[in-house]
């Protein structure tokens, strides 16, 4: 018995030691400062969304465009593929390679400037930095030359008044109760073109809504030296031609609806072109219902650009609510045919297209406030760049349909879109942290928040991976000056 309690006890003695040898190493120190998750890749169309990339990690704070690392490359554009389909929901796309670390342009990389809204003031963006132009800004549009913008503020009352690029030389243009929206400029500079409506909203992206503000909105031309102002028509969203000499506008709504807005008009108008004294008025196109034969089948057209050589106009058709989503049409025709084919489709409300300098692509931002999958903020937003030549089929809940373009390119959650000047790419409204990894079949942001976000540079074909600027509000416009 005593030589089994000292054999337990030698044993007891031993175990204790081994678990006093020492406690385990500290695990070893984390880094102060942790490098930024890449972010962007390139991909075909639409942009791929890895499913396995690791989480990113969260920055302290939003960099300016001082602070951010030094430059990287800009991607070369890789091939886009013939055939682009974003209705209904796309699914999710399969996984691209890790995407590089965003990063600022390096020197002579980024020229120009651009022009966009924060804190609804108006800022600009140049090499030299960021700086303040004007505040209480709420729509813009620049000068062929970048030289002036016209701004649409809202003080006591909406007006338009023009600044400087230099931020220099402020001036109103008009003093009425009217608000101004939709401001094209003469290409010389002389006068400026805008849609004026006894409203307490400006001009909303939305039906009916948008269809009741066209409804009470007159187009006017104002001579900028004389301060002269002529009203030409009835409607909205005026645009002026590249030679100065014509205007494209959407006439309102003629159609009604005992069941929506008291039975206000809204549906059924044109888009109709006209000379700078308000002549020659003709129809380019017609939309006179949902159930209207071709080509007038739609409930509206709207939003007018004409091509950069003057010789093409395109608009979008409203065709109303098919399967669970309000389906648009882009169309383009001869400016002095009309005759309108299909090149894009898109879902919600589009804003007018804009061209490359070169004319042979087009990108289209969709506001898909209808969406189905019951997303918010950028979730409802998309960028989609059609290439104008050859061509395409698309399946829509009507059916397949062919479509002029031979490629497209779609950026989901972007909000807003310019052009650079030389036309290679473009500069792109981004939720703030974007990143290329998550699912388009999950929001980005569940709460649906419309927070300010970045400005990232986007060649169709390819993710964007360069970021410009960041705390840029919400759906702001974008403008690229030469």
């Amino acid at each position: 018995m005593r030589f089994f309690a000292t054999i337990v006890l030698s044993t007891a003695l031993t175990l204790l030691l081994a678990a006093c040898g020492g406690a385990p190493p500290p695990p070893a120190a984390l880094p102060t400062s942790l490098p930024e998750t890449p972010t962007a890749a390139p991909s075909p169309t639409p942009i791929p969304l890895p499913t396995a990339l690791p989480s990113p990690t969260p920055e302290a704070a939003q960099p300016q465009p001082t602070s951010l690392p030094e430059p990287t490359p800009l991607p070369s554009p890789s091939p886009a593929p013939a055939t682009v389909t974003p209705l209904p929901t796309p699914e999710t796309a399969t996984a691209s390679p890790l995407p590089p670390t965003p990063s600022r342009p390096s020197e002579g990389s980024f020229t120009g400037a651009l022009i966009f809204l924060r804190d609804g003031a108006l800022w600009l963006f140049d090499a030299n930095g960021e700086r303040l132009l004007v505040d209480r800004a709420y729509e813009f549009a620049s000068s062929a030359d970048g030289n002036l913008i016209a701004v649409t503020r809202e003080t006591d009352q909406f007006d338009i008044w023009i600044v400087s690029r230099d931020g220099s030389a402020l001036r109103r243009i008009t003093n009425d109760r009217d608000i101004e929206s939709s401001l094209s400029w003469a290409p010389d500079g002389s006068a400026l073109v805008f849609a004026a409506a006894d409203a307490s909203e400006p001009l909303p992206q939305l039906w009916p809504d948008w269809a009741l503000w066209c409804g009470a909105s007159q187009v006017s031309v104002i001579d900028l030296a004389s301060g002269q102002r002529q009203t030409l028509a009835r409607g909205c969203d005026p645009a002026v031609s590249p030679d100065g000499r014509r205007i494209a506008y959407s006439a309102p709504p003629t159609a009604r609806d005992v069941g929506m807005a008291g039975g206000a008009p809204v549906f059924g108008n044109t888009v109709r072109l006209i000379n700078r004294r308000g002549e020659n008025a003709w129809n380019f196109a017609r939309a006179d219902g949902a159930d209207a034969p071709m080509p007038n089948t739609g409930m509206l057209v709207y939003g007018p650009a004409w091509s950069p050589d003057g010789a093409s106009v395109t608009y979008h058709r409203y065709l109303g609510m098919q399967v669970e989503v309000d389906i648009n049409l882009s169309e383009i025709g001869g400016s002095f045919e009309g005759k309108g084919r299909p090149f894009a489709e898109g879902a919600g409300w589009l804003l007018p297209v804009r061209f490359a300098p070169d004319g042979r692509r087009a990108a289209i931002i969709e506001h898909n406030y209808s969406d189905a999958r019951g997303f918010g903020g950028y979730d409802a937003w998309s960028v989609q760049v059609v290439t104008l030549d050859g061509s395409r089929t698309v399946d829509l809940p009507q059916g397949p349909m062919t479509m002029i373009g031979g490629s497209a390119a779609l950026l989901p959650r972007a909000a807003s879109a310019a052009w650079s000047p030389d036309g290679t790419r473009l500069a792109v409204l981004l939720p703030p942290g974007w990143r290329p990894d998550v699912s388009l079949n999950e929001p980005f942001d569940p709460t649906g928040a419309e927070r300010p976000g970045e400005v990232w540079l986007w060649q169709p074909g390819a993710a964007p991976s360069v970021r410009l600027i960041s705390n840029v509000d919400f759906a702001s416009p974008l403008a690229w000056l030469p």
